[in-house]
């Protein structure tokens, strides 16, 4: 950055030439006003007053072409609104996380549940696997369309059998004694190991 500072001298050569000014002097009445920026301004510029009491006559200021002038009071209502405007985001931002949260305890409470989710397809496919062989002499004369179909149908059966005890202990929380009751019920109806 080209930072300069002048004396009251130079000052308004400095500010015509700046693209920015903070003007910020102990002058107890404004030394920037419309009369005397008319005649200096050689570009558009941006005067800020940090001082107080006010070192620039904003309204005159604004008045002149190609000049944005602002004051301390200004600044406050930036702040102000950025202030709002971030604790509307850190509201949003909680509200996301809260959602992203109760998703990530969902799905690691599953977790807890897959190893007998596993257990409980595995013992189901290995009942259609051996009725199926008990029945092999009479499925033997069907196409190999049909015996896709009947493999078909089977699946099906077990998923939608099985589809029941999976969601819910998916649904239960492993912290809590209920899963561990949970998972004993089910091992203990499909005689799972």
């Amino acid at each position: 950055a080209n930072i300069k500072t002048a004396l009251m001298d130079s000052m308004l050569e400095m500010v015509g030439t700046s693209h920015v000014t903070f003007a910020c002097t102990g002058a107890m009445e404004p030394i920037l006003y419309q009369e005397n920026l008319e005649g200096a301004m050689q570009r558009g510029a941006m005067l800020v007053d940090i001082s107080v009491p006010r070192n620039i006559d904003d309204v005159g200021a604004n008045k002149v072409e190609g000049v944005k002038a602002y004051n301390v009071d200004d600044l406050k209502a930036v702040v102000a609104a950025n202030q709002a405007r971030r604790q509307r985001l850190v509201l949003e931002a909680e509200e996301l996380l809260q959602d992203e949260m109760k998703s990530f305890k969902g799905w690691h409470q599953s977790l807890g549940t897959v190893p007998m989710i596993t257990k409980l397809q595995s013992r189901a496919n290995k009942i259609r696997r051996e009725e199926l062989l008990k029945y092999e002499r009479k499925l033997s004369g069907l196409s190999a369309q049909e015996r896709e179909t009947v493999e078909r149908l089977t699946k099906g059966i077990v998923a939608k059998l099985l589809h029941g005890p999976m969601s819910h202990m998916k649904t239960v929380d492993p912290e809590l004694s209920e899963s561990e009751a949970v998972i004993n019920s089910i091992r203990a109806m499909f005689r799972i190991l």
